[in-house]
């Protein structure tokens, strides 16, 4: 392929060159980028979308458990209150045990990995114990006439 200089012997000419873009090759060349931003703005819409479905999902799953619980006589409410109050009294040790190994963990940790997984394992240790917890406040709202707390949300008094 032969060279063409212009007259001001840089190449450049009024015949289009291999740098020039014509409208429908500039077009060619963005439409992969468009085509790639389009797709994550879906995606996060999507997610929003789902967050929101979730949000909205549990919100109503919370007035449920309240309408429950304000058909609940004192005495009934009073005895929820005690499980619970009972299991976070007798699960503090062990809550307390748990900040304490993932802060001996973190201090320990010498990379990114390290810390990483010192994370996964409280957060996995966290939810195996409000798991047990669940089950016992489920089994006392059972006993109560109420629908169990579901697995994704903590209890709270």
């Amino acid at each position: 392929m032969r060279k063409q200089l212009g007259s001001n012997g840089l190449g450049a000419t009024d015949s289009h060159s291999a740098r020039t873009f014509s409208p429908t090759r500039l077009s060619g060349i963005l439409l992969i980028p468009c085509l790639a931003l389009s797709a994550i703005v879906l995606h996060q819409s999507e997610g929003q979308a789902q967050s929101f479905l979730q949000r909205r999902i549990q919100e109503r799953m919370q007035e449920r458990r309240l309408q429950e619980e304000a058909k609940l006589t004192e005495s009934q409410k009073q005895q929820l209150f005690q499980v619970r109050r009972e299991w976070l009294l007798s699960s503090h040790d062990q809550r307390l045990a748990l900040l304490q190994s993932t802060q001996a963990c973190l201090k320990d940790a010498q990379t990114f990995q390290d810390g990483k997984e010192c994370r996964s394992k409280r957060r996995q240790a966290g939810r195996k114990l409000l798991q047990e917890g669940r089950q016992i406040v489920n089994a006392e709202r059972q006993r109560l006439g109420l629908s169990p707390l579901p697995t994704d949300l903590t209890f709270s008094f």
